[in-house]
């Protein structure tokens, strides 16, 4: 995926660019049905500052969608996969071995399901903390330096 934004600061070999939501989802093919409204204003990026882009450079960068798709995955995916263990595990628990936690039909199932729902937020809590900040590669493609009218 490819996008653009302004550098706003540089910290050491990385740059801050401020890309507006436009340009980073222009590719996206759900890009009409996303309701991600906190993205309206832009999204700040590190990225690795290989061609020398200075602060108020209008950089175009590329990342690989595979390390999209990688954080998609652990983001909602994760907790998806634990969601369906804690349904099957109360079922189980309730229909094949008759323990249930109250009279209300189901009610095993829902608790083990929403126990496990947290264990797989707190799995996702605990790789976000994990994985290295620069752990994937954008790499910047061009830079204009844009020049304040006199």
């Amino acid at each position: 995926m490819k996008g653009t934004g302004t550098v706003k600061a540089i910290r050491g070999e990385y740059i801050e660019v401020q890309a507006p939501r436009e340009s980073e989802c222009s590719s996206c093919g759900l890009k009409d049905s996303c309701a991600n409204n906190s993205l309206k204003g832009g999204q700040t990026l590190l990225v690795r500052n290989t061609i020398g882009a200075e602060v108020g450079d209008y950089v175009e960068f590329e990342f690989k969608e595979s390390d999209l798709n990688r954080g998609l995955f652990i983001v909602y995916g994760i907790p998806l996969l634990f969601i369906v263990i804690g349904a099957i595990i109360g079922s189980i628990l309730e229909f094949r071995f008759n323990i249930k936690i109250s009279n209300l039909k189901d009610f095993t199932t829902f608790v083990t399901t929403i126990i496990s729902l947290s264990v797989g937020i707190v799995t996702v809590m605990i790789i976000d903390k994990n994985v290295k900040p620069y752990s994937y590669t954008t790499k910047i493609i061009s830079r204009e330096i844009i020049k304040p009218l006199l």
